[in-house]
């Protein structure tokens, strides 16, 4: 159901709005809304404090994205040491790493734990100044890795020459040059073209030595460079190994360096809990900001307006009067022009469901809530897909263990239950088939229908769950439409398709006897006369009333008849609708089917000798694990189409807006 809400409105002085608001969120269940315009000189609050909380909650985040970062990084420095070690080409690094987990699941906190941490802002911000430090110190480590690395790989090229670096100058008469090329390798009486004498080493890719006199060095750097030599720009006292080797000590000072920096960071991995709720600390903060935006105020006083729950405002309200003598405040009923939000209540058993509808549209304030009745279908439904009770017992222990498991999020726990009571719904309509992991036993053990053996009667009980849905649906629009104060409308676009469901009801009823024998049925009686006829006239009836009326909204005669038989031809889209109801048939033949195949290869290997049955067992539970895997997917995904574009269709509109209090949309923790 669609729990009513009041509206608030609180007129109090601005040196008292920190406890007042304090007071109204205190129990998360207020949400503010926009200050109705007045005539008096106010203004809206400004956003200097919302800009700081921002800049203040940005800190924590960085704060905790570094130290998940270097907690990463350090993971994978001691996985690269452990292999190294293995191969003896290092020593074992020192350190042993936090278990601290970085999960996207919110953490379980107390209100107590929430307080504490308010209290320790101070701390906890100097926390995030000192790795803010870290980082960049991180950085500058980095950089000078990154230099010392590319430096290295500069003077790699001329490490074949043993010759110092110093040597290759122009000094007196005789030139002495180094030149590299990776790629370019001339051929020999290229070289000997050219007017000097050169020595090859061949390394990492082509260095060429040349001697040559100082009058025709640049006609050398000129023949060399057409062929995509670069000359040695280095002119160190020392060779290139020896420049390589002090460069790689200054490399592997700037990595422990690094190293070291690391772990001072992670140091701090201590507050990571206290971090993760100080973010959700400041961002309470940041929504009673963007809420105080939203109040009108003067120097001394301001006005706020919001929602609650009805039936805890009394109760807020005088809360609120303890703390201030000063405040006015105002209980109100929702407008015709208002939005209100919606908060929707339902038993533990329909909770679940309501991330169904969510998915679709949220229900409006002053809309039914569709949760109740969907959950009944997306129940049946559910279990008809998967259709084996074994199948469902697995899922059942699996849903409600990790549904009633506070480990879990609310999100993961709500999934967690649906796919449970789906289980529910699978073991009944299991034992209704005879299907326990698609065993065959030789001898029928359904209770109502085999849907291999008994196809037919699977697929007209598919058909026939499908047409009640959608009499449910269309009643609930009639009944909707009615209350709005249209009683033609309900009669004339639900009535008369409720007319024709009724009809097909009797024809059914008619035609029993013929189709018995088809289904594989006895039926023991004769359907009386009368039956065809009431058939005829209520489909008559439901005719006439859409051809008659269906068009009557239209302003000229032509538009009016046009409009009742385009109702008429509208018919074919319930056909078409009752027919996607043949899914609930082909996925449960599809699962039941599957596991079979299966099966028959665990009896092949249960025929191999002395191993055969735990072959075949060791075969057999991923394949069943697979096709239960399948069948669940299948189930949630098309049993929710079946509610959002057959049954929806017929009545629901959403559209609406989840009640969202302050202090309700946290990122790392939640509340026991």
């Amino acid at each position: 159901m669609i729990a009513r809400v009041s509206h608030i409105r609180l007129v109090g002085l601005v040196s008292e709005r920190n406890k007042l608001m304090d007071k109204l969120t205190e129990n998360g269940l207020f949400e503010a809304r926009e200050t109705d315009a007045v005539s008096y000189a106010l203004r809206r609050g400004d956003s200097a404090l919302y800009r700081e909380l921002k800049l203040k909650q940005s800190r924590v985040s960085f704060a905790l994205e570094f130290l998940k970062a270097r907690h990463a990084a350090m993971s994978a420095a001691l996985d690269a040491n452990a292999r190294e070690v293995k191969t003896g080409r290092a020593e074992p690094l020192d350190y042993v790493l936090s278990k601290e987990k970085y999960s996207a699941t919110r953490t379980l906190i107390t209100r107590a734990d929430f307080s504490d941490a308010r209290a320790r802002e101070y701390e906890l911000l100097h926390v995030c100044d000192e790795l803010q430090k870290l980082s960049f110190a991180i950085v500058d480590c980095k950089n000078k890795i990154n230099e010392v690395g590319n430096a290295m790989r500069a003077y790699e090229p001329y490490a074949a020459s043993p010759l110092r670096m110093s040597e290759y100058s122009r000094g007196g008469d005789i030139a002495l040059s180094a030149y590299h090329s990776r790629t370019a390798t001339p051929p020999e009486e290229t070289l000997d073209a050219l007017p000097c004498a050169y020595e090859l080493r061949r390394d990492d890719g082509l260095l060429i030595i040349t001697v040559c006199r100082k009058s025709v060095a640049a006609e050398i750097d000129k023949g060399l460079g057409a062929l995509g030599y670069v000359k040695c720009p280095f002119d160190d006292d020392c060779t290139a190994t020896q420049k390589i080797d002090a460069l790689r000590g200054e490399l592997n000072d700037a990595e422990r360096q690094a190293t070291e920096l690391t772990k001072a960071a992670l140091e701090y991995e201590k507050y990571v809990k206290d971090l993760r709720i100080l973010y959700d600390v400041i961002g309470l903060e940041i929504e009673r900001a963007e809420a105080e935006q939203r109040f009108l105020k003067t120097d001394s006083t301001f006005v706020l307006e919001g929602w609650l729950p009805e039936a805890v405002a009394e109760a807020t309200v005088a809360g609120v009067r303890e703390v201030s003598d000063s405040a006015i405040i105002q209980l109100l009923a929702p407008e015709e022009r208002d939005a209100p939000p919606s908060i929707v209540v339902n038993s533990k058993v329909v909770k679940p469901y309501e991330q169904i509808t969510d998915m679709y549209s949220s229900p409006r304030y002053r809309e039914i809530d569709p949760n109740p009745i969907m959950a009944i279908f997306y129940f049946l439904f559910f279990g008809i897909m998967i259709g084996d009770a074994a199948y469902g017992v697995v899922l059942a222990i699996a849903g409600f263990f990790i549904g009633t498991s506070k480990r879990f999020d609310t999100g993961i726990k709500k999934l967690a239950l649906l796919v449970g009571m789906g289980g529910i719904s699978a073991i009944i309509w299991g034992i209704l088939f005879g299907g326990y992991f698609s065993i065959n036993f030789g001898f029928k053990i359904a209770i109502l229908i085999d849907p291999i053996k008994e196809p037919l009667l699977l697929l007209v009980l598919s058909i026939g769950l499908g047409c009640l849905q959608l009499i449910v649906g269309y009643i609930i629009k009639f009944v909707a439409l009615c209350k709005e104060g249209k009683p033609f409308s309900a009669i004339f676009d639900c009535g008369s398709i409720l007319l024709l469901f009724a009809a097909l009801v009797f024809v059914v009823i008619g035609m029993l006897p013929s189709l018995a024998p088809m289904l594989g049925i006895t039926v023991s009686f004769a359907p009386p006369s009368w039956i065809a006829i009431v058939a005829a006239a209520l489909a008559l009836t439901g005719v006439a009333l859409i051809l008659i009326f269906g068009g009557r909204k239209s302003k000229n005669v032509f538009g009016k008849v046009v409009g009742g038989f385009k109702g008429l031809y509208g018919l074919i889209n319930i056909l078409s609708d009752i027919l996607s109801y043949c899914r609930l048939f082909g996925l449960c033949l599809a699962s039941c089917a599957i596991g079979l195949a299966f099966n028959s290869l665990g009896d092949i290997l249960f025929g191999v000798p002395v191993v055969g049955y735990v072959i075949g067992v060791i075969v057999l539970i991923p394949l069943h694990a697979f096709n239960l895997g399948l069948g669940v997917l299948s189930a949630y995904v098309h049993d929710a189409r079946l509610q959002f574009l057959e049954f929806y269709g017929k009545f629901y509109d959403g559209g609406g807006r989840l009640f969202s209090p302050l202090g309700s949309r946290t990122k790392y923790v939640r509340y026991s």
